[in-house]
């Protein structure tokens, strides 16, 4: 992941929070189904593949991730920071995965690290396994379960360092 600068951060944050000031449309049918996305690998030629990523508006989706960050216990000062945060990692995208990431990649709204959810020496299950959010990795894709969990690490970082901010 890369440093993101204060002045970064406040125009992510000023950007979804005008998301946040009306209440986004709810998605149509025609906004959930699968669609074809142009991916560029490197500088070669652009492949057409699959999308298993919703149609619907980044607005819609990261409404989605600041209410169910809001039920899960973020703190309310620090909701417009996650939202900020889940669209640049995911563009809120709760099937978003990065498999260049180390550790087997990252996963979900907030692109939690499989560190977090693979065994190591001082967690023989994983950290989120020990602390009961989730069974394994694969369960970071659901926005309960990848919201929670980030919300484990923030409290364990005692902040945003997980996500170099």
């Amino acid at each position: 992941m890369t440093l993101l600068t204060k002045s970064a951060i406040s125009a992510l944050i000023a950007f979804v929070s005008a998301f946040m000031l009306t209440k986004p449309p709810a998605p149509t049918p025609d906004d959930l189904q699968p669609r074809y996305d142009t991916v560029y690998e490197g500088y070669g030629q652009p492949v057409t593949v699959p999308s298993t990523s919703t149609t619907a508006p980044a607005q819609t989706l990261c409404g989605q991730v600041f209410n169910m960050a809001k039920y899960v216990g973020w703190p309310v000062n620090e909701l417009s920071t996650v939202v900020a945060v889940a669209y640049r990692e995911s563009r809120c995208q709760t099937d978003a995965f990065n498999p260049k990431d180390p550790n087997g990649g990252s996963a979900g709204v907030m692109q939690i690290n499989y560190f977090w959810c693979k065994p190591s020496q001082y967690w023989p299950r994983g950290y989120l396994q020990a602390h009961g959010i989730l069974n394994d990795c694969a369960d970071l894709f659901n926005v309960e379960t990848n919201l929670r969990a980030a919300l484990a690490i923030y409290r364990y970082s005692k902040g945003w360092r997980a996500w170099s901010l």
